[in-house]
């Protein structure tokens, strides 16, 4: 790239390049103001690494729209921007160039380009001295004043880099900067100038200088901040006021010094307004701390906001002849305080002085929602006609939609007692359907087929019916796989098949109706069951039970089948999306299943004939009491627990060897025991001991 911001030149914190990065709390989640293109105006905290990575990826986007475009007007328009963009930064189709002093200025400043892009990988060539003779030479040489100044850019920052006396350069050809029109050429070099003067120990008047850029119209206006870090103590900064030449400029330094997150705000604009009580700077600063004062609408518990109070009182007393900012801070400011008349009397005269203003029109829109009580009908068209009088296409305000919904909305339904509206609301942009619990999918599909009593609940129909649709790209965490799995956690398994779903398609990982030896029965090869086939299986097994209430085979497969459907099974993740190590889901469900399982076991062993088969069932008995024991547990779901067990502990399953001990002198030795007193002989038994090392464990203790 042929021009960018060496930043590093101007010893910025190191801190503000690492690549860290947290959930912050202190995230304005609802901005309610106009944006303002200015950096301290977008970002709240300017040191925050994250922040000044965007801040600098938005510059040198900016920065090289300006330069093509500045150089297009040099050249008076001979070449396309797409081809200078070419020339200057990919270095192509060099042979379009017919302006002969354009290519060899292109063709130096590629050349130089390694003097001044250095690393410690890509170290500096050694002729970079001689390159910064040759720069002056072609300044000198030149007719036109534009490429004088060009060259004046490249000879300067050479010089910086290389520590060859840059400011004896400066000084030479300062001269340029005055004579020259308008260019960011300038504001670069201005740049260079105070980071050198930093750089030559003149910290002092470097910040000076950095801070004349603090200007809209200077397209590096952000150094003028990430460099005032030089000024440390009381002494510089009185130093630094004292180089000042006008009111303008100290208001300035006062402001950039309230930028820093140790200042104090209220005395700074004490100070500004001393000097000037139609400061420009005063309103700027203002203006900072309401937008950051926004984190007021936060929901996030963590959210620290405190509004200082002396604040509010100060900006009673001031006096300006435009008083738009400080109208509007105080009446945010009053409505913070909970002293909602007075902010309401403020937005009235506001609306007066400046109608069809967007900002105060949102104000006075927050203020509105936050007086409501109650929900109804007539309530519902009122707030969607306000709210879309206010996201046209010219201010289409994420901010407030969402406030409307996210905030406001949720909470009215909520404390009517409307759980689905207020979730819906709540989940106005993104509505996760695996949290849905099957009277929420029955609630949803009966609102989008009902025909709305609002245009509130029209659009909130339109959005889910959107929601819905869109959900389907992702068959895990579909409206219809959610569907599917809510019937079969509640064994609804001829309704789950109605649903034709696009899930019933897929594979369970695991065969539903196996037991095993292991705790979850998660053994074996894979499934070759479809969710479709194995509720077909399901249904079959059922209506052969009918037939036959006491077959041995059938029942313990259905006891099988209702255990791994369970938290504890191995096609638990058919009930349910998520499934959680420290965390049972609808717990009351889960027993259930359970219950049934050990119905339907007790049932297969009455009517077995088979000793092989009677030990297998009293041990899937055994398995099941294990995991009814670990549902009513007072602590996390044990059976996750192995995984983080101590390895001394006598038994595997749970934390500590406290869990398992405490049921099998509750229920788990009687199985076990009977187990070993009348099926010793079995095959089965004996895989038992080989397999289950609790059992062993078990039996090797009583003997």
């Amino acid at each position: 790239m042929l021009f960018r911001a060496f930043l590093s030149i101007f010893f910025l914190n190191s801190y503000l390049f690492s690549c860290a990065s947290y959930d912050d709390p202190n995230e304005i989640e609802y901005m309610f103001l106009e944006k303002r293109d200015w950096f301290f105006l977008e970002y709240k905290d300017l040191n925050n690494p994250s922040v000044y990575n965007s801040l600098i990826y938005d510059y040198e986007k900016k920065n090289k729209e300006e330069n093509i475009k500045e150089w297009s007007i040099a050249l008076e328009k001979s070449y396309s921007k797409k081809d200078l963009e070419e020339f200057l930064y990919k270095r192509k189709n060099l042979d379009k160039l017919k302006n002969k002093e354009f290519l060899n200025y292109i063709k130096f400043a590629q050349k130089q380009e390694a003097c001044v892009t250095f690393n410690y990988y890509e170290p500096a060539p050694k002729n970079c001295g001689n390159l910064i003779d040759e720069a002056i030479l072609e300044l000198e040489k030149s007719e036109d004043e534009y490429f004088k100044l060009r060259y004046f850019y490249l000879a300067f920052r050479l010089a910086h880099y290389n520590y060859k006396e840059p400011l004896k350069i400066y000084e030479k050809y300062s001269y340029l900067l005055e004579k020259s029109k308008p260019s960011i050429v300038k504001d670069w070099i201005s740049g260079i100038n105070a980071g050198a003067l930093i750089k030559n120990k003149k910290e002092v008047l470097g910040v000076y200088e950095f801070s004349k850029l603090l200007d809209k119209s200077k397209i590096n206006s952000h150094l003028s901040f990430y460099n005032f870090n030089h000024i440390r103590s009381d002494l510089d900064f009185n130093t630094l006021l004292n180089m000042t030449q006008n009111s303008d400029e100290k208001e300035k330094i006062f402001f950039l010094r309230a930028l820093q997150s140790s200042s104090n705000t209220l005395e700074e604009l004490k100070n500004i307004y001393a000097l000037n009580k139609n400061s420009n700077w005063f309103d700027l600063l203002l203006l900072r701390t309401l937008i950051n004062s926004q984190l007021f609408f936060n929901q996030n518990s963590e959210t620290n906001f405190v509004l200082q109070k002396e604040l509010l009182d100060f900006l009673n007393s001031v006096k300006k002849d435009d008083m738009y900012i400080i109208n509007l801070s105080k009446a945010y400011f009053n409505f913070f305080e909970n002293k909602l008349l007075i902010a309401h009397d403020i937005v009235k005269k506001l609306q007066l002085e400046y109608p069809n203003n967007h900002e105060v029109e949102t104000l006075n829109y927050i203020l509105y929602l936050n007086s409501l009580q109650k929900i109804d009908i007539e309530t519902e068209n009122e707030i969607f006609e306000k709210m879309q009088k206010l996201t046209n296409d010219n201010h289409p305000s994420n901010a407030i939609h969402n406030y409307t919904f996210e905030v406001i909305l949720s909470k009215l339904y909520k404390n009517q007692n409307e759980p689905f509206l207020s979730y819906g609301s709540q989940n106005i942009n993104y509505l996760d359907f695996s949290q849905f619990d099957l009277s929420m999918i029955i609630e949803f599909e009966e609102f989008i087929t009902t025909k709305p009593n609002s245009k509130l609940k029209e659009y909130l129909q339109e959005k889910f019916k959107k929601e819905k649709n869109s959900s389907k790209g992702d068959i895990d965490y579909s409206f219809e796989t959610t569907k599917v799995k809510n019937l079969i956690n509640i064994l609804k398994f001829k309704e789950a098949l109605d649903t034709n779903a696009p899930i019933l398609e897929e594979k369970l990982e695991f065969n539903p109706f196996n037991g095993f030896i292991r705790g979850n029965n998660r053994s074996g090869k894979n499934s070759n069951f479809t969710y479709r086939n194995f509720l077909k299986k399901v249904l079959e097994i059922e209506n052969l039970l009918k037939q036959n209430p006491n077959s041995s085979m059938d029942n313990y497969l259905l006891a099988n089948l209702y255990f791994n459907l369970s938290y504890f099974g191995n096609s638990s993740k058919a009930t349910t999306t998520h499934r959680s190590v420290v965390e049972i889901h609808t717990p009351i469900l889960q027993e259930d299943k359970l219950h049934k399982a050990l119905r339907h076991y007790q049932i297969a062993l009455a009517n077995s004939k088979d000793k092989e088969q009677k030990a297998k069932i009293i041990y899937q008995i055994s398995k099941t009491n294990l995991a009814i024991y670990d549902l009513k547990y007072s602590k996390y779901p044990q059976s996750s627990s192995s995984y983080f067990s101590d390895n001394k502990q006598k038994y595997y399953y749970g934390l500590n060897s406290e869990f398992y001990e405490s049921f099998l002198s509750n229920s788990g030795a009687k199985y076990f025991d009977e187990l070993k007193n009348n099926y010793k002989d079995t095959k089965y038994y004996k895989e038992l001991l080989k397999e289950c090392g609790d059992f062993r464990t078990y039996i090797n203790s009583e003997n």
